[in-house]
């Protein structure tokens, strides 16, 4: 059976990455480029996501003319709020009110923001619609065994998830390829991500990024200040993301980075990523 035949009820997580954009292209392809009633696809904004990347999802939805729902999680009911391109946040309004909900940070043992951003809205989203189980097609490919076989761990939640793009083998360089096919792309290099600071980036490849525009630590700066605590430890990256920004501009001609240099950087959960972490009713 065509891994990318999909039977609903069913939500196709899309990241706002080339990969689950490109698992989306070929479940449109399976469909005759139209999905079934019941297939949605949800783009999940925390509003610290690069403005590419919102470009990048609303020309995939004009390009394959296909309905993406944008949702925003807000902190009374019902817990999430759908908007368009033209009102989705852009300053971090939705992170900002969950670190003030939380009085704390998130960080790399503990990423609630993943969760409480992304894949519980998400799932709220789809209770609102009325489904009480449904299938989660996950953007995680062939090369990602890993992370599959996290998403296939056993739960007690009624989710059933599906990574097609590992059921059919597809690897990072034929989704690389086929986006040099395309007439537009995601106009993010190797080492930059959907979040645009995201902490789980090794230092080397935040200086990188703030290289090119310093003010992206500001948001940053302002939530470590305002909990009096940092993202990273404190006996990894002294100073928080404030010595970051001062790095730069102390050194604004930082070495480069290839685009394979990884930096111990950790997975970003935000990039690519289906319910599978969604462990309480919604």
């Amino acid at each position: 059976m065509n891994p990318f035949f999909v039977l609903g009820p069913a939500i196709i997580s899309f990241s706002g990455g080339r990969t689950s954009a490109y698992m989306l292209h070929r479940i449109l392809q399976a469909h005759g480029g139209h999905l079934p009633t019941d297939v949605h696809v949800a783009f999940s904004n925390t509003g610290k996501e690069r403005k590419e990347t919102l470009d990048f999802v609303q020309k995939c939805a004009e390009t394959w003319q296909v309905k993406i729902h944008w949702i925003e999680a807000v902190f009374k009911k019902p817990f999430f709020r759908e908007v368009d391109f033209a009102s989705a946040s852009r300053a971090g309004e939705p992170f900002a009110a969950l670190i003030e909900k939380k009085k704390a940070l998130p960080n790399a043992v503990t990423r609630f923001c993943t969760q409480e951003l992304k894949i519980i809205p998400m799932a709220r989203w789809m209770r609102a619609q009325g489904y009480d189980e449904w299938t989660v097609l996950v953007g995680l490919r062939y090369d990602e065994p890993a992370r599959v076989a996290r998403i296939r761990a056993p739960s007690k939640e009624r989710f059933f998830r599906e990574a097609p793009l590992y059921q059919a083998k597809i690897t990072q360089s034929e989704v690389m390829a086929f986006w040099k096919t395309q007439p537009f792309d995601l106009r993010l290099k190797p080492y930059e991500s959907n979040c645009d600071l995201c902490f789980l980036k090794g230092s080397r490849k935040r200086l990188e990024i703030l290289r090119t525009d310093p003010s992206l630590a500001d948001w940053w700066i302002e939530q470590e200040q305002r909990r009096g605590a940092t993202f990273v430890k404190p006996e990894r990256e002294p100073g928080g993301y404030k010595s970051l920004k001062n790095m730069v501009h102390r050194l604004p001609l930082l070495p480069g980075l290839g685009p394979n240099d990884e930096q111990n950087s950790l997975d970003c959960a935000c990039t690519d990523l289906g319910l599978d972490q969604f462990r309480r009713p919604c």
